[in-house]
């Protein structure tokens, strides 16, 4: 898998794969020492079952790469997300809650969530979102709210495309 950014490699390594860059990028993650952390190297995209795609979607210098998983009853998403640009905390912040919505809402509309109650088979402990900037801006960036469209937008084709994999398509309604 290539993605476009420079300086920035992925390989496979093991049962995940290994997102490496020559310049350290400013991630933000749900996994321990993640946290608004300056990392080289990170990995990723777990599989339990050896045929488990990876989907690589790009637009505008933001790459998203994603995987969904149906393992022990449950699904296990993961989602990289690579911006081509320096991002402060806020922002960071606000696009992983933009990813963790949009993992609800496309998880609603391919009815990886019952709708009638509610119980959920979106794994919890296993989903694992990291977002990966080329650095920590020194100031807060005006809120320039196309940014989460987009990666919203990419985050949403790269999951359906995920899901459908699997099996599970958006409903009509």
């Amino acid at each position: 898998m290539k993605v476009n950014m420079d300086g920035v490699t992925i390989s496979k390594r093991g049962n995940g794969i290994i997102i490496k860059s020559k310049k350290p990028l400013y991630v933000l993650a749900n996994r321990e020492n993640f946290d608004f952390q300056y990392i080289d190297e990170f990995d990723n995209h777990y599989y339990n079952q050896p045929n488990l795609e990876r989907i690589l979607v790009e637009r505008n210098g933001i790459s998203i790469i994603s995987t969904v998983e149906f393992f022990e009853n449950k699904f296990f998403t993961n989602i990289t997300v690579l911006l081509d640009v320096q991002l402060d905390n806020i922002t960071l912040l606000n696009i992983y809650r933009t990813v963790t919505e949009t993992i609800s809402t496309i998880s609603w509309q391919v009815n990886a969530i019952n709708r009638d109650d509610l119980s959920n088979k979106l794994g919890n402990y296993y989903n694992m979102i990291y977002i990966a900037c080329k650095g920590k801006s020194d100031k807060i960036i005006s809120f320039d709210i196309s940014l989460f469209y987009e990666v919203k937008e990419l985050v949403g084709e790269a999951l359906t495309k995920s899901f459908s994999n699997l099996g599970y398509f958006k409903n009509s309604n």
